[in-house]
This record gives C-alpha cells, structure tokens and sequence, in this order.
C-alpha cells in the first residue's frame, strides 16, 4: 500500500459563512476543517470523540501552510494521515486538496487526556486502528 492509499479522506464543501469579505476561505476556517477530518476518522474507527471515561484528544501543537485559495462552493478533498504515534501524543498530516493541488498542509500534535486534562498513553486498540492510515513509518515504535 502507498502512502496515498493510507490517508483518511474526507470532503468538505466551503460554504457562504467559510469566507470572507474576499469570497476566499478564512484562514481559521482550515482549523475548524481539520477538526472535522479528525472527527471522522475517529468515527471510521469506531473511537468515541469523548471515552466513557472522558479520555480525549487536544490539539498541543499545529503548523499550518496556506498554499492557495479555497473559494465558496468549492469541494476540497482533506487528506489525513498519521505521521507518528507515541506514548500520549500522535501527530496528523492534513492536506485539504482543490482538485490535485493542495490549498492547505498542517500538521497538528494531539495529546490524549484524561477527563482532568492529564496525559495519557493511548489505548493499544486505538494505536492498532490507527496504523492503518499511517504515512512516514508512523506507530511503528
């Protein structure tokens, strides 16, 4: 399997509030984006967004590069990928994709918390699902 076989996909059509006075996608909007892809692929998953135990994800750290503009009513492709898994934190690759070029690449650290906010390992069940959309070698440690 390639690496692009691995991502996560998931579109998204940009809508009227998405924009701005330009007509082009607000650049905090590509957050509010990648959550969605996030959340998605949990559902694939079948992880909860919030365990019963009230385990979840926070985002720790994001990097975000704008490439080009989206515009209202386009269909972006997100690409997600796993890039690295490790003790509480996996870091995901997100490229929200206009045809074959890539708008929008951000990279985001997650951490994996309890329901205090204290970090915690993930689930090896969680880590196993996961691989399947790994890129760069990721989980493999």
């Amino acid at each position: 399997m390639t690496d692009q076989e691995r991502y996560f996909i998931h579109k998204i059509r940009v809508y009227y509030a998405d924009t701005d006075a330009g007509g082009i996608v607000y650049h905090a909007r590509y957050l509010e984006f990648a959550e969605r892809c996030r959340s998605e692929l949990l559902r694939h998953i079948s992880h909860p967004l919030i365990s019963d135990g009230g385990n979840q994800f926070v985002v720790r750290k994001s990097q975000i590069e704008w490439r080009a503009p989206a515009r209202l009513d386009d269909l972006l492709v997100c690409r997600t990928g796993i890039e690295d898994i490790r003790g509480a934190r996996v870091t995901m690759r997100h490229e929200m994709l206009l045809g074959d070029s890539a708008v929008t690449v951000m990279v985001v650290e997650l951490a994996y918390v309890t329901a205090s906010h204290k970090p915690v390992r993930l689930p090896e069940a969680l880590i196993s699902a996961m691989r399947q959309f790994a890129v760069c070698d990721a989980g493999k440690r």
